[in-house]
């Protein structure tokens, strides 16, 4: 079955930039609330506020020599043979860690994270995965529209972008794998927050729609509301069937629960 590409990212449009610009900087006193807030109940949503100064962390954005390094480590950690297979796991990895935050304060507390690359230190830890830091914790306020369309600017567009693409040069893998690896992570973010009660399922399911929808996510899976629970089926499959003893995920379009979404849509 052919699989329809993502659109690449787009320059932001003249209204999509006029709307981005009516944001205002949040107190750092509300900016450290609401990151210690997004941890406290599900670490994977959380960030560190300051690097450690033994941390010894690596600047975002990460280097060829940067990724060589974390896919080789994570082929070890794991015993993975083939390097495409880690190094979609670094981008699985790196964009859940990135996204799962920048989404829990948007939806709990109306604000935009930072998260440009220079603001952000990087560590990973076989057997931990990554970590992230904020050098200087700082956040936007403003209309809905504007923060979520600057949400995708700076996560998406300034972050990650270049991240996958230095990965693609490491491995031979495909824009749309890598992309659905960071669709996945939203998700489960979103699934997190509405499952937890932080947002409403109807509130999670709009956001992730909106975002879905923008630049390099569109076309890489459906997310859809039953019964106040989401579910997403993503376009592409991150490989991690081929790790040793690893299995089809929950929203992978080749375990039975996905062929049977791609056979309808789902409403």
């Amino acid at each position: 079955m052919a699989r329809r590409s993502p659109r690449p990212a787009e320059p932001a449009s003249r209204h999509d930039a006029a709307v981005s610009q009516h944001l205002a900087l949040v107190s750092p006193a509300e900016v450290l609330a609401a990151i210690e807030r997004a941890g406290r109940a599900n670490p994977l949503l959380g960030i560190g506020a300051r690097p450690s100064p033994a941390s010894r962390g690596m600047q975002a954005p990460l280097t060829g020599h940067q990724v060589e390094e974390v896919t080789l480590a994570i082929g070890d950690w794991l015993g993975i043979q083939e390097k495409r297979v880690a190094a979609s796991l670094v981008v699985l990895g790196y964009a859940a860690r990135l996204v799962g935050p920048a989404v829990a304060v948007l939806l709990r507390d109306g604000i935009l994270l930072d998260l440009r690359p220079a603001q952000v230190e990087v560590s990973f830890r076989p057997g931990q995965g990554f970590g992230l830091a904020l050098a200087d914790p700082r956040a936007w306020r403003g209309p809905q529209e504007a923060v979520r369309l600057r949400w995708s600017q700076v996560v998406l567009d300034e972050h990650l972008a270049p991240l996958i693409s230095t990965v693609r040069h490491v491995a031979p893998l495909a824009h749309q794998l890598l992309w659905g690896n960071v669709a996945s992570g939203l998700a489960g973010a979103l699934r997190a927050l509405a499952s937890d009660g932080s947002v409403s399922p109807t509130v999670a399911h709009g956001t992730g729609e909106f975002l879905l929808e923008r630049g390099w996510l569109a076309g890489t899976g459906h997310l859809s509301l039953r019964r106040d629970q989401l579910h997403f089926i993503r376009r592409s499959c991150c490989l991690y069937y081929r790790i040793p003893g690893g299995g089809y995920c929950g929203d992978c379009p080749l375990s039975s629960s996905g062929r049977s979404a791609e056979s309808g849509p789902i409403s």
